[in-house]
């Protein structure tokens, strides 16, 4: 697209106004737009230098980041009315490189209903694989854009799983870098103490390429810069079939990920067995300690707002206002201990990686999961939350520890004919080294020519 903006065959106008055609034929059918916002995109396709990488492609934004004049929700009733004023630094870098923001793509109501795209707000966005199933999340509505055509790439943000877990069920690419290497996404310039900011591709060359424009240069690492394909470098590879604790991943996937290793070892690679360096009922048990008990601020914010607590203001979903209470029956010491473990975690992964380049394993344990699996309106229990962590399962602990990892799209069920990815994790920094890989993956086995049947490549626009 860019090329064709470069060379005047389309302008950025245009590019916008044939996003808009896929976003008005598609949104009927997957929803998944929160905010368009179509006039600040063609006033700023005028201005988009033609020389920037991207010379004004399109882009959606995941409605979890502030950008400046475009309405931020979180998928929240609460937040209906709320317009940043400016930018954070990530979008900045974002608007930089030439990507030219079309709109806000939907999240579960402050992305705690985990592995469904839903909320009251604006309803629940459907795979466009299978429209009765999940696109997972909490990016699942810019993951579900992506794998239908509307755009080649989107905005999502990754604090548990976000970016990975959607990619991986909706067969395409998905990075979470490293913790602060990118430009800051909050207010203020600050970082989350868990969630990083990437993107959901079709390919690992847009990935990469925008990668390099929001790196942060005052960040604890040297910047990577522009990757543009594989190394020669041949890694030692772990390979993680299942994880201490977790419920039994389900045959189609360990199936796949098998696959994945003997490509890995048909490219050259050493691939030995490895461990997952946590136990799934242990972490969990402290990660809930250490996080629930952190969401009364939702309370706090709908008491200012309406002089209720969250159940009663009718500003919550049933689910963020069940978990508040949940959470809030978290005693201080178990929140202590909670803290205290996973402050070890960073260091068990270093060991891991003292001895491995890279950690394969499954993204999650299921193949697929029903959009209707749960609801804004489900209540939380220790099952649910059982549920939830268990499709968090092996995501999670890399957004403790810090870490880099991916979701690539090698592999579809032959029965159903869904996608299922492999998860590729790297130590702390060595994004670089994830994204070669991504390159050599792509090459060995290419998936961008794969459609959704519910996508533009079948529906006519």
């Amino acid at each position: 697209m860019a090329d064709l903006i470069k060379t005047r065959e389309i302008s950025a106008r245009e590019a916008v106004e044939i996003t808009i055609r896929r976003i008005e034929a598609m949104e009927p059918i997957i929803n998944v737009m929160n905010t368009r916002s179509y006039e600040r995109a063609y006033d700023r396709a005028e201005a988009i230098a033609a020389d920037t990488t991207f010379a004004g492609v399109p882009i959606l934004i995941k409605d979890m980041i502030d950008v400046g004049g475009v309405r931020r929700t979180d998928g929240s009733r609460m937040l209906m009315t709320n317009i940043p004023a400016e930018n954070v630094m990530y979008i900045d870098g974002v608007e930089a490189a030439g990507m030219n923001i079309v709109g806000m793509t939907n999240v579960p109501e402050f992305a705690q209903l985990g592995v469904i795209t839903n909320n009251t707000a604006f309803g629940l966005s459907r795979n466009p694989w299978d429209l009765s199933l999940s696109t997972l999340g909490s990016s699942g509505g810019s993951g579900a854009a992506v794998a239908a055509g509307i755009v080649p790439m989107a905005h999502g943000t990754d604090g548990g799983g976000s970016n990975r877990l959607p990619a991986s069920v909706q067969g395409i690419f998905g990075m979470k870098p490293s913790r602060a290497r990118m430009l800051p996404g909050e207010v203020g310039g600050q970082h989350g103490p868990v969630k990083t900011n990437q993107v959901l591709s079709r390919t690992v060359r847009d990935s990469a390429a925008l990668f390099a424009h929001t790196e942060d240069p005052n960040g604890p690492f040297a910047p990577v810069g522009v990757i543009s394909g594989p190394s020669s470098r041949r890694l030692r590879i772990g390979f993680a079939p299942a994880i201490k604790g977790g419920i039994a991943v389900e045959a189609p996937v360990a199936k796949a990920q098998e696959n994945t290793a003997q490509l890995l070892r048909d490219l050259g690679h050493q691939v030995s067995e490895a461990e997952i360096p946590i136990s799934h009922d242990e972490f969990f048990q402290h990660y809930n300690g250490a996080f629930l008990g952190q969401f009364g601020v939702f309370n706090d914010q709908a008491m200012a707002i309406s002089g209720s607590p969250a159940a009663a203001s009718g500003l919550l979903d049933p689910f963020t206002a069940s978990l508040i209470a949940y959470g809030a029956e978290t005693p201080d010491d178990v929140a202590a201990a909670g803290m205290a473990y996973l402050a070890k975690v960073p260091a068990a992964y270093a060991e891991l990686f003292a001895g491995i380049d890279v950690l394969l394993s499954p993204v999650m344990p299921f193949l697929s999961v029903k959009g209707d699996a749960l609801t804004p309106q489900t209540l939380v229990n220790d099952s649910v939350l059982d549920f939830l962590q268990h499709g968090l399962s092996y995501t999670a602990s890399a957004n403790v520890s810090g870490h880099c990892a991916m979701s690539v799209p090698l592999n579809w069920d032959p029965v159903s004919g869904l996608p299922i990815g492999s998860m590729f994790q790297a130590a702390t920094g060595n994004d670089g080294l994830l994204y070669q890989l991504a390159f050599e993956l792509e090459e060995a086995r290419p998936w961008k020519d794969r459609w959704a049947p519910y996508s533009v490549k079948h529906i006519p626009i």
